[in-house]
């Protein structure tokens, strides 16, 4: 029961983590080409930018810049995303396990 508890602890922080990875890692920013004159693309999300907005104007510092202020359109690449939920899912429970270890050696040591 407490391995499966300590699992749905994981999933919640690393669907918690998930958006906040929009604010973290900066944008990359590139430049598209349209037919109605240059569009600009900014990807956010986590290591494997997952998240693309596109605007009319450039210079956008942030995601909600970005988002809320004047995009043409919003595209979410999901198996990019899925690939950015697994890693953080991987990364939270090394980090997990890791401070467990660290707890579970002092302990020992501590009743020696």
């Amino acid at each position: 029961m407490e391995k499966i508890q300590r699992f749905i602890n994981v999933l919640f922080l690393t669907c918690v983590l998930m958006p906040v990875t929009l604010f973290i890692f900066p944008s990359a920013l590139a430049i598209a080409d349209g037919a109605k004159g240059a569009s600009y693309l900014y990807e956010f999300g986590g290591p494997t930018h997952w998240l693309t907005v596109s605007s009319d104007v450039g210079n956008k510092s942030g995601f909600i810049e970005a988002t809320f202020k004047g995009n043409t359109g919003i595209t979410i690449h999901w198996l990019s995303m899925l690939y950015s939920f697994f890693m953080i899912l991987v990364a939270v429970y090394l980090v997990i396990f890791i401070i467990k270890r660290v707890r579970l050696d002092r302990t020992r040591k501590q009743h020696r």
